[in-house]
Order: structure tokens, then C-alpha cells, then sequence
């Protein structure tokens, strides 16, 4: 091999590596939306569930209330940061499917150039293969 295809077999490694790590960091950002979706789905439910009823004391009707908004509010807030968070996982996926161009196209590079060596090699083999053919054919001739 050359010593030009060696760098490319290492920038291949690499790129490989920078896929892999981007793949890994996808899937962490996937399973902390799916906590915040999975979160903001028990708040609703708490909601659903915590009604006042009519015959309990107003004072625990406040606190049924209260502990009702502190959930609506904080569902909220998990709102706001999923949507964030997935706005970062757009990118993210961005990030990733460029890497994994930038691999496949570097990939297909190399290939190419193990291809060409290879024929070249064959050709040289082939050149020699006929060389000797055609000593072997002279000698005989004499």
C-alpha cells in the first residue's frame, strides 16, 4: 500500500470513530427526550387525578389546588425544555448524517484506490507473466 492511502485509512478510522461517538451522543439525547416525554405524561395524569373533590374541607381544596398548579406549571417547564432539547437533537442529527457522508465518501475513496492498486498489481503481474512467457518462447525458438 502507499503511503498515501495509509493517511486515509487512519482518516477513515477516525471519521468511523466521529460516527460512532455522534451516534452514541443521539441516542443519550433520544432517551432524555423520552424522560421528559414520559415525565410530562405522569404530570398530567397526577392532574387528572388529583380533582378536589366537593366534600373535603376548602383548606384541603387549596392544597389540591396549589399542588394542581405546581404540577400544571412544572409540566410547563418540561415542556419549554423539551422542545429545546429537541431543537439540540435536529442539530445533533445534523451532525450525524454529515459525519456519516464524510465517512462513507472517505470510505469509498479508499476502496477505489485499494481497487486501482490492486489492478496495477495485476498488471505488473501480468507484464511479468509475459516477459518470462516470451523468454521461455525465444529460448525455444533457438
Amino acid at each position: 500500500m502507499t503511503t498515501r492511502a495509509l493517511p486515509l485509512n487512519r482518516l477513515v478510522e477516525l471519521r468511523e470513530r466521529e460516527v460512532d461517538r455522534l451516534t452514541a451522543d443521539f441516542a443519550a439525547r433520544e432517551a432524555m427526550r423520552q424522560r421528559y416525554v414520559g415525565n410530562i405524561e405522569r404530570m398530567q395524569a397526577l392532574c387528572r387525578e388529583s380533582g378536589a373533590s366537593g366534600s373535603v374541607s376548602p383548606a384541603l381544596a387549596a392544597n389540591f389546588a396549589g399542588y394542581k398548579e405546581s404540577l400544571i406549571q412544572l409540566a410547563e417547564s418540561h415542556r419549554t425544555d423539551l422542545a429545546a432539547h429537541e431543537a439540540q437533537m435536529v442539530v445533533a442529527q445534523q451532525a450525524l448524517h454529515q459525519a456519516a457522508r464524510g465517512h462513507e465518501v472517505l470510505r469509498q475513496v479508499v476502496e477505489k484506490q485499494a481497487h486501482a492498486l490492486q489492478r496495477a498489481e495485476g498488471v505488473r503481474e501480468q507484464k511479468r507473466v509475459d516477459d518470462l512467457a516470451s523468454q521461455v518462447w525465444l529460448r525455444g525458438r533457438s
